[in-house]
């Protein structure tokens, strides 16, 4: 078919929820925030997860944990209703959960 690295990374380029379990409106928040701070600091995916997780703790409630990045895996224990794992702009993966504020 002839798939050139330029084709492949167009194929991908809208945002893709791989996993989930968060309400709609929250994974909708989270995904178009992450789509948007990926896109203004496509330099530095440190920003781009600060500025995801300031928005979702403030909207939703602390405590929420941002990982966006090209290359990671991750093992993680979250809270219910809380999890999303997303692509964006073709390798990008963006990992969201909240974890439990206090124990006890």
């Amino acid at each position: 078919m002839g798939d050139t690295k330029e084709d492949i990374s167009l194929a991908y380029a809208y945002p893709l929820c791989k996993v989930t379990d968060m309400p709609d409106d929250m994974r909708t928040e989270a995904m178009e925030a992450t789509v948007t701070a990926v896109e203004k600091y496509s330099d530095n995916y440190e920003t781009a997860a600060r500025m995801v997780k300031d928005l979702l703790d403030k909207k939703f409630g602390a405590p929420f944990n941002v990982v966006i990045g090209e290359d990671y895996s991750y093992c993680c224990t979250h809270q219910e209703n809380s999890m999303l794992l997303m692509f964006t702009n073709g390798n990008v993966a963006a990992l969201i959960w909240r974890t439990v504020a206090s124990f006890g």
